[in-house]
């Protein structure tokens, strides 16, 4: 595992971090080398793939080594291009909004102190059910608000103490928390194998874009995740299940470096440092990894955030370099994911309906220029979903013309499938409550500051404030499609508000009366211990052994020997308790089809792949009934080499479907058997 986690080091951070850089000093104007590391590192996540498509489709190849090569190459030489004609662009590092001048008032204190107190109940035990979040919530928010209200009756803090959030060393020790987060429980618990379910199903979807540069008809899925994973499995010669276990754990920097950039955007580097290491906070980040849902971790956590934080740069100077950057970050969210494509596509038209009008008439600049970059993002956005949502089609079955197609049959099954998460798993877990009572105390903080510093510092308070709520109304009706997904994603945009919030209490440890003395203190402490239980419950758990581990010795020797035999054609596999088993086997054996799944998931579908229920329900005439009068003519018709039957998975039930098959030796030869699997070949001409 050692050598090919410094194989995969060795391939992935030169193609994450090299072709990025030059464009980075060209559109960012970042001084601070983190924050244009942060930069770089999205913008060879939003260029790159593009590029290898192009290259791989012109040569009429999958992604090939060489089409890696030359995509990545083509990205880093014309940024260097870029920058030789048209130089850096100006240095634009003057934070949007100050941090707190004055410290807080008693009446501010109070109520913060009571919502922590309810967080710290919640945290230990003492207190369960849905109406301490509700009321630690109430009373942050209140805190705020008294927070502004008192403002302007406290004496001035010393500027001298804006040194005081971490400095230099805040950064590093975020980062090397989340690796320490992200490895730990990899170390200990999985290797050889990486906990999560969702990865099997990238892994073909990784291998598609090698073989022929497509997704589809696997799943409808925007190909840049797989892209680049195709493109780092070339270079380095490791498979795609072979990447994730050493790769995966080093996804968890990326919320970080997101919460950096954003936070120095606002208030300045240091806020930065302080918000970075609250990235470990959040529930939701985390369930992402153990789940393997690497695409909405890097597109919901840091591609989205990191276009945001070039909306900022546009708010603050605006030109066409910010408005270039904000449109080639934003658009790469649609290249990567379509529920983070959801979130922006809210967001956007919130602000473009709400705020743009506003804007071109008083602020004629930054309102043609935030045009433009809107513009040119959803040109951008549209080119990249035109293939993967068939868009013409797409629109035509919204405008009653034809059927939806396969784009608009997923969207209706998705909707209204998926129960919210209750109040008490929601802020207690997903988005934990240090978060949430520090970020809605630090919110209210930056709507005041924001108020009295001018239009841009408004507008960017105002985006930021929408990305939390567009989050939190998703994540409260099924409607959405993915209310989940939408409630794991709203610790972030409140871990960065929390920041703020521990930022504006520690500095108000300044010598005056004794009474707000002694309230800050007790404030103080209590949300320093609230952050620091979560964090370490945070670190317990991760380095705990996984309940999303379902590979085991006998079922990977099984895919060894599927992908040793593999010679064309599908194979089946016996369906359990949702598509992650017969994922599991195409995976490993470098299949892309049959897929497999339940009756109840058939019936209730919320998932189907675009070929629809006919090769599913085929899957189901054979497995249940292996001896049927049709099921050789569907093997025929299916091209089927091999059948696979679970006898025993380590996080689930199985279905002894693979005894029938025994009792019929003279249609089916046993090629494959352990404790754990059965393989069968069929005994049947092939087409």
């Amino acid at each position: 595992m050692l050598r090919d986690l410094v194989l995969a080091l060795c391939v992935a951070l030169p193609l994450v971090l090299l072709p990025g850089y030059p464009w980075a000093r060209v559109l960012s104007g970042v001084g601070d080398r983190a924050a244009r590391l942060a930069f770089a590192a999205a913008l060879s996540l939003a260029l790159v793939p593009p590029a290898t498509i192009a290259a791989a489709r012109l040569s009429g190849t999958g992604v090939t080594a060489g089409a890696a090569l030359l995509g990545g190459a083509a990205v880093l030489l014309s940024g260097v291009a870029a920058w030789l004609a048209f130089g850096p662009a100006p240095a634009a590092d003057k934070p949007l909004l100050s941090l707190p001048a004055a410290p807080l008032g008693v009446g501010a204190l109070l109520p913060l102190a009571g919502a922590l107190l309810a967080g710290l109940g919640v945290a230990s035990g003492a207190l369960g059910g849905w109406w301490p979040p509700v009321v630690a919530a109430l009373l942050a928010g209140a805190a705020g608000a008294l927070g502004l209200l008192s403002r302007g009756r406290e004496p001035e803090l010393p500027v001298s103490r804006e040194g005081f959030a971490f400095g230099r060393l805040g950064l590093p020790a975020a980062l090397g928390l989340a690796l320490l987060w992200g490895y730990s429980g990899p170390v200990l618990h999985d290797w050889p194998f990486i906990r999560g379910v969702d990865h099997y199903s990238h892994a073909v979807m990784a291998n598609l874009m090698m073989e022929r540069a497509e997704i589809y008809p696997y799943l409808i899925y925007p190909p840049g995740f797989h892209t680049m994973t195709a493109a780092v499995s070339r270079l380095s010669g490791l498979e795609p299940l072979e990447l994730f276990p050493v790769l995966a754990p080093a996804f968890l920097l990326l919320p970080a470096l997101s919460l950096y950039a954003l936070g120095g955007a606002l208030w300045g580097r240091r806020c930065g440092a302080l918000a970075a290491p609250l990235a470990v906070l959040p529930g939701g980040t985390y369930y992402y990894f153990q789940d393997a849902m690497y695409p909405n971790l890097v597109t919901a956590q840091f591609l989205l955030p990191m276009s945001l934080a070039a909306l900022l740069r546009l708010y603050a100077a605006p030109g066409l370099r910010p408005a270039l950057l904000a449109a080639l970050l934003g658009s790469s969210v649609v290249l990567y994911h379509q529920v983070s494509a959801m979130y922006l596509g809210m967001l956007l038209g919130v602000l473009g309906v709400w705020a743009l009008p506003y804007l071109l008439l008083r602020e004629r600049a930054l309102g043609g220029w935030l045009l433009l970059s809107f513009s040119l993002l959803g040109a951008l956005s549209a080119l990249y979903a035109w293939d993967t949502y068939d868009l013409p089609r797409t629109g035509a079955g919204l405008l009653g013309g034809v059927g939806p197609g396969a784009t608009g049959e997923a969207v209706e099954m998705a909707l209204g499938t998926q129960p919210p998460y209750g109040f008490e798993f929601l802020f207690g877990t997903m988005v934990s409550l240090p978060v949430l009572c520090l970020g809605l105390f630090g919110c209210a903080l930056a709507a005041g500051a924001a108020r009295r510093a001018g239009r841009a510092p408004a507008l960017a308070c105002l985006t930021l404030s929408l990305w939390a709520f567009v989050l939190f109304v998703g994540s409260r009706t099924a409607m959405s499609g993915f209310p989940q997904r939408f409630g794991r994603d709203l610790g972030l945009p409140l871990a960065l508000f929390a920041a703020l919030g521990l930022l504006a209490l520690l500095r108000s440890l300044v010598p005056r009366a004794p009474l707000a003395v002694y309230a800050t203190a007790a404030a103080a402490l209590l949300a320093v211990g609230m952050v620091g239980v979560r964090g370490v419950q945070s670190l317990q758990y991760a380095a705990g052994p996984s309940v999303q581990l379902t590979m085991t010795p006998g079922i990977a020797a099984a895919g060894e020997w599927l992908e040793r035999h593999n010679a064309g054609g599908n194979i089946m596999v016996g369906p359990h308790a949702n598509q992650v088993p017969s994922r599991m086997m195409l995976a490993m054996g470098d299949y892309s089809a049959l897929q497999s799944f339940t009756r109840k998931q058939i019936l209730r579908p919320r998932d189907l792949p675009p070929g629809g229920k006919g090769p599913l329900l085929d899957v189901l005439r054979v497995v249940e009934n292996p001896g049927g009068e049709g099921v050789p003519g569907i093997l025929r018709r299916r091209d089927v080499r091999y059948i696979v039957l679970y006898k025993d998975m380590p996080d689930r039930p199985t279905r002894d479907y693979w005894r029938a098959f025994l009792r019929l030796p003279e249609r089916y030869e046993v090629r494959f058997e352990n404790g754990d699997v059965l393989i069968v070949e069929p005994r049947v001409a092939r087409p």
